[in-house]
């Protein structure tokens, strides 16, 4: 059994008993309705030696990375922050103020966005871990995985690869450009963006773990296929010119590196036009393919089709720090 096997036994064994669940395992949130509002919730994991090294980053980074990770699924889904709790496994090496560094870093981004601290755990463990749950509330205009249809445009907001770039450098101990190491040290969720995007697409994801996992993901959710154009993924200059410092291409680092935190979203091309024209849009958009009938999932390079390359699977690949 793989990683998404496993998921998939979650998703089809376990029940959802409460009648006002809108959506559960599957989405880059769980959503359920309180009255006129939708909620969702969000948890995920940073292990030290396998997400961070306390050697490449600050007890105030870490905190920082840790909020605006989960803060990145809520905005994906069209729903603003509201609050959160957060639970450390605390090793021997680990001290008291380092911790209290660390919640200075979340607290920086609870300011930001304007997020309460609700409760949390603190326990001893062999290995640092630190695990955030974030809830978020929006009234209309929530935007799923799921939505999708034949002929939609795939579009991407920013940059793709820095952060993986970034990371590899880091592991060959190269001196990483400030801008480039701050794309993956305290990357920033796109919520005000996506609060535009989500009145015009038919589907929503964060690129957490590469843009050809999450095209799959979408593509897998409306029962159709995506088609990802090589040329059209959108680099930074710096990316660009510290592609030779590393061992994989930028298109390895796109496809697979993960951890830019950027949006995808499928939409018409109708409604695209129209989103171009919105003033207040932060990032700049970037179309990279298109959403197919067949339920292939494939990228273009040189002419050339290839399968995308899948999700990475943590019951049998390793972080490579």
């Amino acid at each position: 059994m793989n990683e998404f096997e496993l998921i998939d036994y979650l998703t089809n064994d376990f029940k959802i008993y409460q009648e006002n669940v809108v959506a559960g395992i599957g989405d880059d949130c769980a959503v359920w309705r309180e009255g006129d509002k939708y909620i969702v919730f969000t948890t995920d994991t940073m292990v030290e030696g396998d997400h961070f090294l306390k050697s490449w980053f600050t007890p105030e980074q870490i905190g920082q990375r840790l909020v605006e990770t989960n803060v990145s699924d809520v905005a994906s889904m069209g729903a603003i922050p509201t609050s959160m709790f957060v639970s450390l496994v605390i090793d021997d090496n680990t001290s008291p103020l380092w911790c209290r560094k660390m919640y200075d870093g979340i607290k920086r981004v609870a300011d930001k966005y304007k997020i309460s601290l609700l409760g949390g755990n603190i326990t001893h463990g062999k290995t640092l871990s630190l695990t955030l749950g974030v809830h978020g509330e929006t009234i209309t205009n929530l935007v799923y995985r799921k939505g999708s249809t034949m002929g939609d445009l795939i579009v991407v907001t920013g940059t793709i690869g820095d952060a993986c770039i970034a990371r590899l450098m880091l592991g060959k101990g190269l001196t990483v450009p400030t801008a480039l190491f701050n794309r993956l040290a305290t990357p920033t969720a796109r919520v005000d963006d996506a609060q535009i995007i989500k009145q015009y697409a038919s589907a929503m994801i964060d690129i957490s773990d590469g843009i050809a996992s999450e095209a799959r993901h979408i593509a897998k959710a409306s029962q159709l296929g995506v088609l990802i154009n090589a040329t059209d993924i959108p680099y930074s200059s710096l990316a660009k010119k510290h592609e030779k410092d590393i061992d994989r291409s930028l298109l390895e680092c796109a496809l697979r590196g993960g951890e830019d935190y950027e949006l995808m979203f499928s939409i018409s091309e109708e409604n695209f036009n129209k989103l171009q024209k919105h003033k207040d849009l932060i990032s700049p958009l970037t179309v990279i393919g298109c959403i197919t009938k067949e339920m292939t999932n494939v990228y273009i390079e040189n002419d050339v089709v290839h399968d995308l390359p899948k999700g990475f699977d943590h019951f049998n690949e390793n972080i490579n720090l």
